[in-house]
């Protein structure tokens, strides 16, 4: 990325513009045929391949919320990482832990406020069964950006600074 490439992010960033991305995917379709000369109508199923775009808007408190129960439970042994010898075999046990933890991550982020059970459920497939590990990627530090956790924290210290107003005690 070059200079101004950098400063656009920046400046989408700070004006809380959503990222967009999208997805390929396999959908089965209901396709309705006719045989015997037209006369017989029948249904067949097809897949077919559909685009769809999802975009991730600034966090509201109820989406971080949401965000944080899935964060929490990732699995990573940093101990087995360090070790030459099983850092593919951990990979691979990260991976099959985790990607449906990080297919729920990114549908939290994507539904936000317009959350819904059923909605979640076919986001969050889509998700799992599309995205790239490279798309990911991107796409987490997307979330990372929109979820703010420091301006979070510091909201949180200051509102649990002691008053310097303390009522009188009783004697």
């Amino acid at each position: 990325m070059d200079q101004k490439d950098i400063q656009r992010e920046e400046i989408k960033t700070l004006i809380e513009a959503p990222y967009e991305f999208e997805v390929e995917y396999n959908k089965k379709v209901i396709v309705q045929e006719k045989f015997f000369f037209g006369l017989i109508p029948y249904e067949k199923c097809e897949v077919q391949k559909v685009k769809e775009k999802f975009e991730i808007k600034p966090c509201t408190l109820s989406t971080l919320d949401r965000l944080c129960q899935y964060q929490i439970e990732l699995f990573i042994d940093e101990n087995k990482l360090n070790d030459e010898v099983d850092i593919f075999n951990e990979t691979k046990v990260i991976a099959a832990k985790n990607s449906k933890l990080m297919a729920n991550i990114v549908a939290v982020a994507v539904l936000g406020i317009d959350y819904s059970k059923s909605e979640f459920k076919r986001v969050s497939t889509i998700l799992f069964d599309s995205l790239t590990p490279a798309m990911l990627f991107d796409i987490i530090n997307e979330i990372l950006k929109s979820q703010d956790l420091a301006n979070f924290m510091n909201s949180t210290r200051l509102a649990s600074i002691k008053m310097t107003i303390s009522p009188n005690e009783v004697e």
